[in-house]
């Protein structure tokens, strides 16, 4: 990505028709299914945005259906009245975004402090690079309602390690990642595969600000590839990766893979494809072993943990499915790194013998 066409996507976004409201719960009052007064303006909102109020109240999807099946539509509305006005004024807030030519209600997004706008994260980002020689490298975003927003971001002076023999990464890229609540800096890693040339990136958080304020700004502003909080992250990164080389996954890892894909709107057969879960999980059932979730711990797939995150990140820098600037991309390289980072189920020890 070169400077004009950082700008040009730039662009388009603070162009788009939308605003962002902070509400409180008692400003959020139901109407009916799906409609609501909202800051004394009558409005109806799809059921994904409705489920989003619904979790930031309190709700949870059973009790919403429980309500509604038992009493209907009037049970369902009470329910969440019922919530707003229970929740408790000093908690988050809440960020609606509104499509303005089209006057609907398109996210919903929790905030902990104040609402951070998209031009003064581009402003802060820009401010961030010019200080520490960084370059934009690619930057993805929600496509609908553009409630979070990625840039990645590449060092002016790159630095490589191998961490095992002939395959070696670029360690110091970093990457922000921008909601209407949050902005946070991550650690982004390429990949370099030397048998075909291509990169794979992943990305783990380093720090986080709820609030645009001169405080915080100054705070992320200090970080850099050489700060420890960074160091620290690239650390833990060598080391799960070193160990999850030598341990085979468990055939509930491989499921919960297969969730990681779905969880970004891959369905269940195309996340099948890329992850041979099912296929897996039928050999133990056809060999008379039980397949539930305790069992599947236990047993061990012909995938190495390295394989199976590879497997991930792959699908999500190279897949053809999504467009190049989709915000699913960054979900899946972040729940990618979450994965690799976690306690594995089966624990295998370095052997040199």
């Amino acid at each position: 990505m070169d400077t004009s066409e950082y700008n040009k996507i730039k662009q388009e976004i603070l162009n788009l028709p939308v605003i962002y409201r902070e509400v409180e719960p008692k400003e959020i009052v139901a109407l009916g299914d799906n409609f609501y007064n909202i800051v004394n303006t009558e409005v109806y909102v799809d059921p994904g945005v409705a489920g989003r109020i619904d979790s930031y109240l309190g709700i949870k999807n059973n009790q919403t259906r429980m309500a509604y099946d038992s009493y209907g539509e009037k049970g369902l509305t009470n329910l969440r009245n019922f919530f707003g006005q229970a929740k408790n004024e000093n908690d988050s807030k809440l960020v609606l975004v509104a499509n303005t030519h089209s006057k609907q209600i398109v996210s919903a997004v929790p905030i902990k402090q104040s609402v951070i706008l998209p031009h003064a994260f581009f402003d802060f980002a820009e401010m961030f690079m010019d200080k520490n020689q960084y370059i934009p490298e690619k930057m993805e975003y929600n496509m609908g309602p553009v409630d979070s927003i990625s840039l990645i971001m590449r060092p002016v002076k790159e630095k490589f390690m191998e961490f095992a023999k002939g395959d070696e990464f670029l360690f110091n890229g970093l990457y922000f990642r921008w909601t209407p609540g949050e902005i946070a800096l991550g650690n982004y890693y390429i990949r370099l595969v030397c048998s075909n040339g291509q990169t794979q990136t992943s990305q783990n958080a380093i720090s986080k600000i709820a609030a645009p304020t001169i405080e915080n700004f100054h705070k992320l502003l200090e970080l850099n590839a050489d700060s420890d909080p960074i160091k620290r992250n690239v650390e833990k990164m060598l080391e799960s990766a070193k160990q999850s080389m030598n341990t085979k996954a468990s055939v509930r890892e491989l499921g919960a893979a297969v969730n990681i894909l779905k969880q970004q709107h891959v369905n269940d057969e195309d996340a099948n494809q890329i992850i041979p879960y099912l296929e897996t999980k039928n050999l133990y059932k056809d060999a008379g072993y039980e397949v539930d979730t305790e069992h599947m711990a236990l047993a061990k797939s012909n995938k190495t943990v390295w394989e199976l995150y590879n497997m991930l990140t792959y699908f999500a820098t190279h897949n053809k499915v999504w467009s190049p600037q989709d915000i699913k991309r960054t979900n899946l390289m972040e729940s990618s790194m979450n994965f690799l980072l976690r306690k594995r189920d089966i624990v295998e020890h370095y052997d040199i013998f």
